[in-house]
């Protein structure tokens, strides 16, 4: 007899499956290895009782977490065609604990060897990663952190579980926490930052050096390599610049458009659905896909600052908007005006009188309010599409109301949340569809997310395991 567990992975990447093909061999049990369709499938021989004892003691002590790694079923099969050779290409994955402990162990042959390569999940070390990141224990503007002593987590920074075991997993991803600690608050001034524990060789070695040091943290600069978000049991990639997960099909020549048609394919939508897609980088728009064909049915236009204001100035209700408004926030409206290439977020963060002027300065701020139930703010169509005037006019008029910036943008993250979901609602009735995907980097921010979540629990609203939700 043998032991065969089906292992649920929502990723199409080997890296895993390789790790436990090493250990078979290693531990000289006999088994075998394969992976397909979101799965990989283990044999384990259980007539050697050492072997067994060797795999355990080896999976228990160098197995990694994954991002992807889901439920694990586990029966009794027959013991027929259990050697496999299963092999995995080289991905730019963090050092897996073995190397970590060759790594730092002085015994080693390997110890600080800044060169070190992994073997470990049955691949061939053909390929280089260079980490060119350069990590100061000084912060500057938008910096991640990089966190040096896995012990100091908790005390740094508020994580539920969930998102401590995405930080430590194989894949190192980067995750926005709260801080807790005081000193690091007044050091970055900010009260939210982006942290990754280090992945390769050398943030290894100088986390290190900085644990040896007693130096608690490291900073460098931020980038988009693997960005993931936690909400409630959810672990969703947002962008994937790593190559770890599900390869996108060429399904269709709009990006946008193959993106949603490889998501609803693995839900299993194959009847017609419905996409929600909400990103910083190429707008706002909704998607339908039936059994005739798929396209792309709203689209924002084009946010240009100077017609909205010219348009709220000729508009009759609000008209009186922007004199008052100037009255009381002169600097903001001439910021406004100076900076006619604003994008809508830039807009509201001005509005908001933020130091930066960015989408994600916007998301943070939303994240200090701990309430419940937010403002009404204007997310409606007009006859040209959005109407940007009216929700600008809104957030404005808020703000001469002596509204907390926090609240407010907390505020605005609901409004779209809901904008999305009326429009979502309307678009099932009229094309009777009742399958929904989710898309978009706009839903890092966990405000717009756990709007979904809760408002259209019903609907049972689709955020894709194994594709990142944005470019």
């Amino acid at each position: 007899m043998a032991i065969k567990q089906v292992i649920k992975y929502k990723s199409d990447s080997k890296y895993f499956a390789g790790f436990l093909q090493s250990m078979i061999k290693e531990s000289g049990i006999v088994g075998s290895i394969s992976q397909a369709d979101d799965s990989i499938v283990m044999r384990l021989d259980d007539t050697n009782a050492q072997a067994i004892a060797d795999f355990s003691q080896l999976s228990n002590k160098y197995l990694a977490h994954s991002l992807f790694l889901g439920d694990i079923q586990t029966i009794q099969v027959d013991s027929d065609s259990l050697e496999s050779d299963f092999k995995s290409p080289t991905y730019n994955i963090s050092a897996c604990p073995r190397c970590l402990e060759k790594l730092t162990d002085p015994a080693s042959e390997d110890y600080l060897n800044d060169s070190l390569k992994c073997t470990h999940y049955s691949n061939e070390a053909n390929e280089e990663f260079l980490d060119s990141k350069y990590y100061s224990p000084h912060y500057s503007e938008g910096s991640d952190l990089l966190v040096v002593d896995p012990n100091s987590v908790n005390r740094l920074f508020m994580m539920t579980e969930e998102e401590i075991k995405a930080l430590f997993s194989i894949e190192k991803p980067t995750l926005k926490v709260t801080i807790k600690d005081e000193i690091l608050r007044e050091l970055s001034g900010k009260n939210f930052i982006n942290i990754k524990s280090p992945y390769s060789v050398k943030s290894n070695l100088v986390a290190l050096n900085a644990r040896e040091s007693e130096v608690e943290y490291l900073f460098f600069e931020s980038s988009d390599d693997l960005k993931v978000v936690v909400v409630q049991d959810n672990t969703t990639v947002i962008r994937d610049a790593r190559g770890v997960t599900k390869e996108l099909k060429e399904l269709d020549a709009d990006k946008e458009i193959n993106r949603f048609l490889n998501i609803a394919q693995e839900a299993g939508f194959l009847k017609g659905s419905i996409a929600a897609d909400l990103s910083t980088r190429h707008g706002i728009s909704f998607i339908v896909s039936n059994e005739t064909g798929h396209k792309k049915v709203i689209s924002f236009q084009d946010f240009r600052l100077i017609d909205v204001l010219q348009q709220m100035s000729n508009d009759e209700n609000k008209s009186k908007l922007l004199p008052n408004f100037e009255k009381k926030f002169p600097h903001i409206m001439q910021e406004l005006r100076e900076n006619d290439e604003y994008g809508m977020f830039e807009t509201v963060a001005s509005i908001l009188e933020l130091k930066d002027k960015s989408f994600e300065s916007v998301s943070d701020k939303s994240l200090e309010f701990h309430g419940n139930g937010g403002l009404k703010i204007d997310a409606a169509f007009c006859d040209e599409g959005f109407d940007y005037v009216s929700f600008l006019g809104s957030i404005m008029s808020f703000k001469l109301a002596d509204t907390d910036e926090h609240y407010l943008a907390y505020s605005i993250f609901e409004a779209l949340g809901d904008m999305a979901i009326s429009t979502l609602t309307q678009l099932k009735t009229k094309f009777k569809i009742d399958k929904f995907v989710m898309m978009g980097d706009m839903f890092e921010n966990t405000v717009l997310y756990s709007r979904i979540l809760s408002k259209f629990q019903l609907n049972n609203p689709y955020f894709s395991k194994g594709f990142a939700l944005d470019d």
